[in-house]
């Protein structure tokens, strides 16, 4: 019985955060400066609700975000705006692509 609770947690503690995709790992975090030599392909949003603390819901939720704009065929993203509350975050960013690969990831926004 101890087993079957201990599995419940470690499920609970790490089975909830959104991984990147193939997609998603190619994204890169460009500054203002560095968005302007790249293409908006549109808004995209991640919203995660379901982690343990805000540093897991906005690590889920930027993930979100990246895997979306992947999907789109974007090789960047700019964040726009995070918002974090305690039930949920919300990571609003512009898919961008932009010429060569030459783009620095950006460090996460702090919250």
């Amino acid at each position: 019985m101890k087993i079957t609770w201990l599995v419940i947690l470690i499920f609970l503690l790490f089975g909830c955060s959104t991984q990147l995709t193939k997609e998603g790992s190619d994204i890169r975090i460009v500054s203002d400066a560095e968005s302007s030599e790249c293409s908006s392909l549109g808004v995209v949003k991640g919203v995660e609700s379901m982690g343990i603390n805000m540093k897991g819901d906005r690590d889920s939720a930027m993930n979100i975000a990246r895997n979306i704009a992947g999907e789109l065929g974007a090789n960047a993203i700019k964040i726009i705006s995070v918002d974090t509350t305690d039930e949920r975050t919300v990571v609003t960013a512009e898919a961008l692509k932009c010429p060569g690969r030459s783009v620095t990831e950006m460090p996460l926004p702090s919250i």
